[in-house]
């Protein structure tokens, strides 16, 4: 049968196959897309009042009138690359009336530029994606400005090579083991104090993630693809035209329900019962604590990290390796802070075509100004508020245990009100003085992340995120688990894109999805998994790799070092053995 215009397999006959997708955030949404497409019958139990986890939009209460929406608060700004693959064939697959296609996808737009705010300087723009001449004497311009050198810049594409031509085992193993700092030579004097800064900020446009604490494996993997993507067909970064929820969630939300999802809001998943091999139910509570049993034929277990670590019983370890290794880790080292903050405008104050990198901001900033891309499409700034917006600055903060100017960090907010204004203030102090006022005078309202808790014992956070450290690639489950009616779709979830990300979890849930079919006795083969072609080039160099990391020798690239390292060692010793005398005829 038809539905939206994706043609939907028809319910096996007998009894309908039933799955209970515990969870409504990217990963348990991409799986019930994909199970009800083929033909199963899925319910979501989702804990909040709405879907999309982190991904959907905060309304702010009370400031829309006259028919218009309130103000759409995030919990953090949008960020979606060229290399996502099953995220853009979701949202190609799901119809949107308002969207310039038809689809979800038709609301993303690119943004042409990134930028880097250079307290008192101003703004340094680059392109994302040069396309001429001007457009790469503009991209080596903003290099030097910002206090790189041609040689530091070769030196980082260089660290890029080493990664796309490393095998497997080296980028699972002592790749993986390292800090990304480490891997670039941020830490050993490689490049200038100025560039060094600029080189470890870079990593907060990959979900906010520190250098320092992001393993090479995984951040590497995403920083190639996305300087491969420089040179390719899509454009390297887009942002949609909208809030999350307006642009995507809601239409994806109806349209599952005309597949016949049935979503269940305000139920937590707070148990799972082992029977022998098999998961015999499912325990959900809703707000009044009432526990209910849910029965189905497979689960998907599609919740935060902190959470599936909690309702992993001994019993449930010990029937699966992936959650034994999951039991065994620690959320708190796996994972950190990451908050969103929105300022509302009378006015607009367009700071770069692109995402806005505060260089020195002490609590990480990240930013966008969302006019330009809203206003280009049906949800454009005067469907919101009360008249006067007319533009929005949306803010990740991305190290929260920092301390500000003034000795503060986030965590040590006592309102939020104090919190937006020490943001406020690192905005505006990472301008040029003309804009900082322009910025601070248009401000009208302002919301905070509602993920954060704030009181007078300071701040908690209720969304953290996965950074990846170095070794926890050896510690994440597999989305299949070897019991058999049970599966995982989440960030934390290994997968071919290695990131959490909405990416990593949409894979997740489909990599769920094809083995809940599977395990079913249907064919899983419909729902697709995309592999990313620039991780895979250069066959002939990682095979040559592959044999130097099994004689346990360096990548190739340092094989130079390791000779004269090796000939300084013996040479050290003969000295030492000869007395310091040459031997000689």
């Amino acid at each position: 049968m038809e539905g939206r215009g994706i043609r939907l397999r028809a319910r096996p006959p007998g009894r309908p196959l039933t799955v209970a997708v515990l969870g409504g955030g990217m990963g348990g949404l991409a799986c019930a897309h994909e199970l009800s497409r083929e033909g199963v019958r899925v319910t979501i139990y989702e804990g909040s009042d709405g879907l999309g986890g982190k991904a959907r939009s905060q309304y702010v209460p009370a400031t829309g009138t006259e028919g218009r929406q309130d103000w759409p608060g995030e919990h953090g700004f949008r960020f979606y690359p060229a290399f996502y693959r099953h995220v853009i064939a979701s949202m190609r697959e799901i119809h949107d009336p308002e969207s310039p296609t038809g689809t979800v996808a038709g609301n993303l737009v690119a943004a042409a530029n990134a930028g880097v705010a250079i307290p008192g300087r101003g703004i340094v723009t680059t392109p994302r994606k040069p396309r001429s001449l001007s457009d790469l004497r503009q991209a080596v311009a903003g290099i030097r400005e910002v206090g790189g050198s041609p040689r530091e810049l070769a030196r980082y594409l260089g660290v890029h090579l080493k990664y796309l031509t490393s095998c497997d085992a080296r980028r699972d193993g002592e790749i993986e083991a390292q800090p990304w700092a480490g891997f670039i030579g941020a830490d050993r004097g490689k490049y200038g104090a100025a560039f060094r800064e600029v080189l470890l900020a870079c990593t907060r446009t990959m979900v906010a993630m520190d250098a320092h604490r992001g393993s090479s494996r995984t951040v590497g993997r995403a920083s190639s693809l996305l300087l491969a993507d420089s040179f390719g067909d899509n454009e390297v970064d887009r942002t949609m035209m909208g809030p999350t929820t307006d642009c995507w969630l809601a239409p994806w939300q109806r349209q599952l329900r005309a597949w016949g999802v049935d979503v269940r809001f305000g139920h937590r998943v707070t148990g799972l019962d082992l029977d022998g091999r098999r998961i015999a139910r499912a325990w959900v509570s809703d707000a009044t604590g009432h526990r209910t049993a849910v029965e189905a034929d497979a689960f998907v277990l599609a919740v935060p990290l902190d959470v599936a670590h909690r309702l992993i019983t001994p019993q449930l370890a010990d029937a699966d390796p992936s959650l034994e290794r999951l039991a065994g880790c620690l959320p708190d080292q796996m994972t950190d802070w990451m908050a969103g903050a929105q300022f509302f405008l009378d006015r607009d104050v367009p700071l770069c075509d692109g995402h806005l990198i505060f260089l020195g901001s002490p609590w990480a900033l990240t930013a966008i100004s969302q006019a330009q891309f809203w206003n280009r499409g049906a949800r454009g700034m005067q469907r919101y508020g009360d008249g006067r917006l007319r533009g929005i600055i949306s803010v990740d903060v991305s190290s929260c245990f920092t301390p500000d100017a003034d000795g503060k960090r986030l965590v040590d907010g006592r309102s939020r009100a104090e919190i937006l204004d020490r943001i406020l203030n690192q905005l505006v102090g990472g301008l040029d003085p003309a804009t900082g006022r322009a910025l601070r005078s248009a401000v009208i309202g302002a919301h905070l992340d509602t993920e954060l808790r704030v009181g007078p014992d300071g701040v908690s956070n209720a969304a953290r995120l996965l950074v990846h450290p170095p070794g926890s690639w050896q510690v994440r489950p597999e989305a299949v688990l070897t019991i058999p009616n049970l599966f995982l779709a989440a960030d934390y979830v290994r997968t071919a894109v290695d990131l959490a990300s909405m990416e990593g979890a949409n894979e997740a849930g489909r990599r769920a999805a094809r083995g809940a079919l599977e395990s079913m006795g249907l064919d899983g083969s419909g729902v697709k998994l995309f592999s990313y072609a620039p991780l895979e080039r250069h066959r002939l160099l990682r095979h040559i790799d592959g044999w130097l990391h099994g004689g346990n020798l360096p990548h190739l690239m340092d094989l130079p070092g390791h000779v004269r390292r090796g000939l300084a060692t013996a040479l050290g010793r003969d000295l030492a053995r000869t007395g310091g005398r040459a031997d000689g005829p």
